[in-house]
């Protein structure tokens, strides 16, 4: 004969079987994050004084250690942007962000002197398509931009010739257009947070 099942075990019991695991889960989680979360603030820092230099166009050691010494030597935070000294001379550093295709997309954008040639961009954060328009973070793609003039206009990919051609990526002529307005506004930026024009 088959022993009655109890309100107790029937109702009770789970939810203080899903309590006692969501508890449990919830402390690993805590601990996780409590133990990790300097770890992933210096980590974070470290990306962005690297998009610095980047955008900046200054040489250093890729390690976070040759990042930080290179950081700390060589750039100097000012009140909405940084500067850079490099061998070629002062240069120019702006945080830029506006929307891509799917969101957000924060970069760093270095200029000489003039503030409208760029030593270089590098990306910050981006949420475009894998494989499509995330290939702004492609090397071959934010290089394009060292020693260009802006305003710019988009070309096919592979075909950058002007000192204002950016070379579109193929797939992504949404994200490419974004891109080159998000870019096309940093002169703009700079020269108002810089020198109040």
């Amino acid at each position: 004969m088959k022993a009655k099942v109890t309100f107790y075990e029937k109702r009770i019991y789970p939810l203080v079987f899903m309590f006692a695991v969501t508890v449990f889960c919830i402390l690993i989680t805590s601990g996780l994050y409590l133990t990790t979360q300097d770890r992933t603030i210096a980590n974070e820092l470290s990306f962005t004084r690297r998009a610095i230099l980047d955008a900046g166009g200054l040489a250093y050691t890729p390690t976070t250690e040759g990042i930080e010494k290179a950081y700390l030597e060589k750039v100097t935070v000012e009140d909405g942007y940084y500067t850079a000294q490099s061998s070629d001379g002062l240069r120019y550093i702006l945080p830029v962000q506006g929307p891509g295709l799917w969101g957000t997309i924060a970069i760093m954008v270095g200029f000489e002197k003039d503030l409208t040639t760029f030593s270089g961009l590098a990306i910050v954060s981006q949420n475009e398509t894998p494989g499509l328009g995330a290939r702004i973070e492609e090397p071959w793609f934010t290089t394009q931009f060292q020693g260009k003039k802006s305003p710019f206009t988009l070309v096919n990919e592979g075909t950058a010739k002007a000192p204002n051609e950016i070379d579109a990526i193929t797939g992504a002529s949404r994200t490419s257009e974004y891109f080159r307005n998000l870019t096309n506004r940093a002169s703009a930026d700079a020269k108002r947070i810089i020198r109040g024009e």
